[in-house]
């Protein structure tokens, strides 16, 4: 047992709410799986990820010293949770419990305008390129539309051309909107801006969470509970901050997050910055 686990080398942390779901009696199969990442999957669509220290911890993330190499044959089904443990089929079990537990549900509070992170988000989305992108931006201002018409119980369709739309795991649609929904909610937070059509818009949204993938179920379902990926934490907290260096170097940190597919990410959030910035404000 020992020069099995060995391919594993341990837990270095855990997302604490891992630890607090009901997840014991759940069976998972592995989804995907790359040089720092295993991604497991349970039949109700709960999202589980193994990854490498390099990509840090974040929601139902289970950090790893190491992972195994890619000619380790692993099982494909039959992961399961118990006793605080993740029991790997015919090679080892992972206890849980000997990491450091991260907060993938940390309340960040933006209570004034960030205009020098506004201006870095536009620059960088800028610098993106591609038809895909171009038509995710006019699908979002659409949604815009609507909702700074006091309009979201009519964003019905407008919604339903952004979720589930475009490449990636999760498409550039739900990951734009993950972006909305947690620059919204820290907003929101701050009490000093107008952004009553957050909570409405999450009510429309989760009607249509069937109308994606998993990973979009997952990430949305994260991002409507406000919990988020170590290096979105850092990007928040820079937008408490609004320092223009600090920022920068965040910014393109997250653009370049392929596992949130970063740039959509960010059009998410200016997206938001857009709508409140004219006249959504309250001094």
């Amino acid at each position: 047992m020992k020069e099995k686990t060995r391919y594993f080398a341990g837990v270095e942390a855990v997302d604490a709410k891992l630890l607090q779901a009901p997840a014991a009696g759940a069976i998972y199969s592995l989804r995907h799986r790359t040089t720092d990442r295993i991604v497991l999957v349970s039949l109700d669509g709960h999202m589980v990820n193994l990854v490498s220290p390099d990509i840090g911890c974040g929601p139902d993330f289970i950090v790893c010293r190491q992972l195994p190499p890619l000619d380790q044959p692993l099982a494909e089904d039959g992961w399961a949770f118990a006793d605080s443990c993740l029991r790997i089929p015919f090679l080892t079990q992972l206890k849980l419990t000997g990491g450091q537990r991260f907060e993938s549900a940390e309340r960040l509070v933006v209570r004034d305008f960030p205009g020098h992170m506004k201006s870095l988000i536009a620059r960088q989305i800028r610098k993106a390129k591609g038809a895909e992108l171009k038509e995710l931006d006019g699908r979002l201002k659409i949604l815009s539309a609507t909702i700074q018409m006091h309009l979201v119980e009519l964003s019905e369709i407008p919604l339903l051309g952004v979720i589930g739309f475009g490449t990636g795991e999760p498409g550039i649609g739900d990951a734009a909107l993950c972006g909305l929904l947690l620059t919204a909610r820290s907003m929101a937070l701050g009490r000093r801006f107008k952004v009553g059509w957050y909570k409405r818009l999450t009510v429309e949204l989760r009607r249509f969470l069937h109308r994606t993938g998993v990973y979009g179920q997952s990430w949305l379902n994260h991002a409507i509970e406000g919990r988020m990926t170590e290096l979105q934490q850092h990007f928040f907290h820079a937008m408490t901050k609004d320092f223009e260096c600090s920022g920068e170097i965040v910014v393109k940190k997250i653009a370049a997050d392929q596992l949130i597919n970063g740039t959509a990410f960010l059009m998410g959030v200016n997206l938001t910055l857009d709508m409140v910035q004219p006249g959504f404000f309250n001094p």
